[in-house]
């Protein structure tokens, strides 16, 4: 059933000063109200935030927000700031579980030292869990709804969302139902003009991006245009076609558009990559290849420590620079053999992926 997956408030940096955080909270019950009069109904509820640089004004920032804040509110706030002090930002992201960051790299240096960091140094004193609400970020800042991947580079208060329509995509590839596909998207984004008229906050677009949830599954759909398992001859080709009809469905329904904009594959999300994985049949040299044709990144992938982690980031830094799109990587490192299964908070058993 296609819903909103997000619905992110795009927060300025003027509002991160404490003294306006009842202004901030004003603002979200306002908007609140206005989504239940236009009927919509998110999935979760998003603060999208500048990214910062001093961990001691996000930790102490961060503690008056949630203290507030309604408990299903989650919030991004990435980190421009000293490499070498990841490990506190970690332990930030550890202390509260509704919060969500990413690093930015466009160069080998930046690569090593947040490898070493982020997935060696720092593994043993890290709950897995952290892995899952921590990106790094290949060339530049993406503004988007999707966690944890972005930040608000525009600097503007302003709405924007993402959508869960992989079974609306489902039945216009191959049920000839094209009309139901359209006319969600379409009715989706006169409900958020409507909201932005009532709240006076500007709409700043749509995420098209196709996303799965468990068997809302993005490898069930690209199984079935290559009629095989995902890895199967056609599969580039599959990959590369979906990501093509985004811009196509933004084009035809005059959508306005925000962030990525690309096909998704994060593995712990998706039932068939899940299944995949665990049976050796799609590797993480394959999701490294894939991202070459137009997905977003390395996401949600249980991988080995074993493994020489340093080389798999610059393998993606490569990507991004072969791309020269923005991409990210979210990866879980976990210190046993390939095809255990791990227990992840909000998304269930994964798969640790086969080299």
């Amino acid at each position: 059933m296609a819903l909103i997956r997000a619905l992110a408030v795009h927060v300025p940096y003027d509002y991160r000063m404490l003294e306006l955080l009842d202004k901030l909270v004003k603002i979200l019950n306002n908007i609140e109200e206005c989504s239940k009069k236009y009927q919509v109904k998110p999935w979760t509820l998003r603060l999208v935030f500048p990214s910062i640089s001093d961990l001691d004004e996000l930790n102490k920032y961060l503690k008056e927000l949630f203290s507030i804040l309604n408990k299903n509110v989650l919030v991004s706030i990435s980190y421009d700031g000293d490499l070498s002090k990841l490990n506190q930002l970690l332990s930030i992201i550890q202390m509260y579980k509704r919060f969500y960051s990413a690093i930015r790299c466009d160069n080998d240096v930046c690569v090593d030292k947040s490898i070493m960091s982020i997935y060696s140094k720092l593994y043993d004193k890290v709950d897995l869990n952290v892995y899952t609400r921590m990106a790094i970020v290949f060339g530049s800042w993406v503004e988007s709804p999707y966690f944890p991947a972005t930040c608000n580079i525009s600097n503007t208060l302003g709405l924007s969302i993402s959508l869960r329509y992989v079974d609306l995509v489902d039945k216009a590839l191959f049920n000839e139902s094209q009309y139901e596909l359209f006319s969600y998207i379409q009715e989706t984004q006169n409900k958020l003009e409507n909201v932005s008229k009532c709240c006076n906050i500007p709409f700043l677009g749509v995420d098209m991006s196709l996303s799965p949830w468990r068997d809302e599954s993005v490898g069930m759909v690209i199984e079935k245009l290559i009629n095989g398992k995902i890895g199967f001859p056609g599969t580039i080709n599959a990959i590369y076609s979906l990501n093509k009809l985004i811009p196509n469905l933004i084009k035809k329904l005059e959508v306005r558009s925000i962030g990525f904009n690309e096909v998704m594959i994060p593995v712990a999300e998706d039932n068939i990559l899940n299944e995949r994985v665990k049976e050796g049949f799609l590797r993480l040299r394959d999701l490294v290849n894939y991202s070459i044709v137009c997905v977003a990144g390395l996401d949600m992938v249980a991988v080995p420590l074993r493994i020489d982690l340093r080389r798999l980031g610059i393998d993606m830094l490569t990507v991004y620079k072969v791309k020269k799109r923005t991409i990210a990587m979210r990866i879980i490192p976990v210190d046993q053999d390939p095809g255990n299964a791990i227990k992840l908070e909000n998304f269930g058993y994964t798969y640790i992926a086969y080299p």
